[in-house]
């Protein structure tokens, strides 16, 4: 952990869903889940990584959750435009992904899929808000590799990029772990959405925010998330490819969620246990996934440029 104190520099990418003026945004599992999350990926970084990386555990604490603050009631255009990217509606999207944001606004028009008044934002853009901050993360660490510090001038330079790392990867991290979040992998993180077959008569008015927000932060801590994250990095493949694998597999357990849900709500604090080590495995994924792009986006900076 480090004392020193940090800057927040300003958000360089926000690309493309939007929630009125006013309205209170979802949030991938929570402060408090994201904040676990961070912790836990830190601690799991092999000793190869930066220290000035390794050591700033509170400030990345802070900076996962920075996409949260981009909606709000004063942000309109903001919240129209980055908040798309914290979901992925898999059911409905193009797939396989195609390979950049363009292309993919691109095979969305052509199937028909965004006349009004459907948006970007009944879709999602977060395989994308991943692939292009793990772009961005994997170049600055290349920077930051070949900066000289002998002089004063040089150091202050090169500590000033160390705080955009830090920044970039945090929200790097949010994308990464917001897709681990089935509620945020899913045309149904509202409510079990009409488009889909529902023999089982599920509702999940207000599911969301109930399993990401209030069960999270009474039923799961940072040991029970730590506990699950191994120390063995792994390197990734292409940034999109693997951010779809995930959100696959994130997708692959929404209707459990809605199971219990039905059976004993979340938030009313009589959840079965089972559902408390599900969800601790989720945020742990996330942790991993987080933990992994950094790892990569390091050890990538070294290679020749492609």
């Amino acid at each position: 952990m480090t004392n020193r104190s940090f800057k927040l520099v300003l958000p360089v990418l926000a690309l493309t869903t939007a929630l009125g003026p006013g309205a209170t945004p979802a949030r991938a599992w929570g402060g408090k889940g994201h904040q676990m999350q961070a912790r836990a990926a830190l601690r799991a970084l092999p000793a190869e990584m930066p220290a000035f990386f390794r050591g700033a555990v509170e400030e990345m604490a802070y900076l996962i959750s920075e996409p949260d603050r981009w909606r709000t009631s004063e942000q309109p255009a903001l919240t129209e435009t980055a908040g798309a990217s914290h979901s992925v509606k898999w059911e409905v999207v193009p797939r396989p992904l195609p390979a950049n944001r363009h292309l993919y606004l691109i095979e969305l028009v052509k199937q028909g899929k965004l006349d009004p008044p459907r948006m970007v934002r009944d879709y999602g853009t977060a395989a994308y808000a991943f692939q292009e901050w793990a772009e961005m993360l994997t170049a600055a660490f290349r920077r930051w590799r070949s900066m000289p510090e002998s002089s004063e001038a040089e150091r202050a330079v090169k500590r000033q990029l160390e705080q955009s790392i830090l920044f970039m990867a945090g929200v790097a991290g949010h994308w990464a772990t917001d897709v681990t979040n089935p509620m945020h992998a899913s045309v149904h993180g509202s409510g079990w959405h009409s488009s889909v077959p529902n023999p089982n008569g599920f509702e999940g008015k207000g599911l969301h925010g109930r399993f990401e927000s209030q069960f999270v932060d009474r039923a799961i801590s940072l040991d029970d998330v730590a506990a699950l994250v191994d120390d063995q990095p792994r390197l990734l493949g292409e940034w999109l490819r693997e951010v779809e694998k995930v959100i696959a597999a994130s997708n692959s357990h929404i209707e459990q969620i809605y199971i219990w849900d039905q059976k004993t709500p979340f938030g009313g604090g009589e959840e079965p246990a089972a559902a408390a080590t599900f969800t601790a495995a989720r945020l742990a994924e996330g942790a991993r996934f987080a933990r992994d792009l950094w790892y990569t986006a390091w050890r990538r900076s070294a290679d020749p440029l492609p």
